[in-house]
């Protein structure tokens, strides 16, 4: 995980690794009966990192596409949201097909990046979401396609921002689910039974709007 990508996982001011995924896969591990040991990687090299088993699985709001699917294995969803469109107060951009012959502010390897091409966009490099943003705020890109998700939890921390978000159905609905080894499948379906037990039991639905502020975890 990145563990700069709150809500999702971050550092606290006193240096502890915390946040919805994290919390998350420590209640996987304990149901596996295992101690997880947490690997903060940037984003752009989270998925090589699978390729080299630097570690197991992925837990960084990872989007199941056919590409990916076509090279790694996945666990169960564990999110649900949609995707949105953030930019300055008062920008004309308010649609997906807005996007053509924008500057977007994209992580390279992200399923956003590859979706605000297709629409035309020009990709503006940036390593985080909070970059991102930060690039729009400032005037170097025109707009931020994102997850529902992380916009929330964003404006819940900057409610003084000028930035805006507007929904776009374009892409469908964007989930999150546990990336691993395309040759790890029993590992996935460990990891699969462990997360529908925490569904059973409440536990996701709590740690959802614990960091969050709403239950995500129902399509």
């Amino acid at each position: 995980m990145e563990g700069g990508f709150a809500p999702f996982s971050f550092r606290t001011k006193s240096g502890k690794l915390s946040g919805f995924e994290v919390a998350l896969a420590k209640d996987v591990a304990k149901q596996l009966k295992l101690k997880p040991v947490f690997v903060q990687t940037k984003f752009d090299s989270l998925i090589s990192g699978l390729d080299t088993k630097k570690y197991d699985v992925v837990y960084n709001d990872m989007s199941i596409t056919p590409e990916r699917q076509k090279a790694y294995t996945f666990g169960r969803e564990y999110l649900f949201t949609k995707s949105v469109l953030i930019t300055k107060k008062g920008s004309n951009i308010k649609t997906y097909a807005d996007l053509k012959g924008k500057r977007a502010a994209e992580t390279t390897s992200s399923n956003f990046s590859q979706a605000a091409k297709k629409a035309g966009a020009q990709i503006v490099a940036a390593p985080g979401f909070a970059e991102q943003l930060e690039l729009v705020a400032n005037g170097k890109a025109d707009v931020v396609l994102n997850s529902q998700d992380s916009w929330t939890a964003y404006k819940k921390v900057h409610p003084e921002t000028n930035l805006q978000a507007t929904v776009t159905n374009a892409l469908g609905q964007t989930t999150a689910a546990p990336m691993l080894n395309k040759h790890n499948k029993q590992l996935a379906k460990k990891i699969s039974q462990a997360q529908r037990k925490l569904e059973k039991d409440g536990t996701m639905k709590q740690l959802s709007e614990k960091y969050f502020g709403a239950d995500l975890t129902k399509k």
